[in-house]
């Protein structure tokens, strides 16, 4: 796959990400956030993903754009509605957010450089 469509499809990875985690951050079960556990996880795993199958600009690029959506859905509207509630669950989403998109980033960053055998028995890098 050409580079800049791989980008392009973490950056829209990224959004979707973020949108499910508007969603979904809010479900719980037992006194226990499932959603926004899961919501977290998903995000730390997926920007290593992006990271491994692109390279350090895919994960930045799905953190990045997760960001930004995390930024527009943070934002108030006119009419008064919001995407994230002022509560201490929202207030875990958004922070969480943040720890899952630095954890994320810096798993991929000290990941690279890895070795294992390539093919005709010599080295390749992984993570560049």
């Amino acid at each position: 796959m050409p580079r800049p469509l791989a980008l392009a499809l973490a950056a829209l990875l990224g959004v979707a990400l973020c949108v499910a985690g508007l969603v979904v951050h809010r479900h719980v079960d037992a006194s226990i956030p499932w959603g926004l556990v899961l919501t977290l996880a998903t995000v730390v795993v997926t920007i290593r993903a992006a990271g491994y199958a692109v390279g350090k600009a895919g994960a930045y690029v799905l953190a990045g754009a997760y960001a930004v959506v995390l930024f527009l859905g943070t934002s108030s509207r006119p009419e008064g509605d919001y995407l994230v509630a002022a509560d201490t669950l929202g207030y875990a989403f958004l922070l969480g957010s943040l720890a899952a998109l630095v954890v994320g980033i810096v798993w991929t960053t000290r990941g690279a450089g890895h070795t294992v055998p390539g093919p005709a028995g010599g080295p390749r890098t992984l993570g560049s």
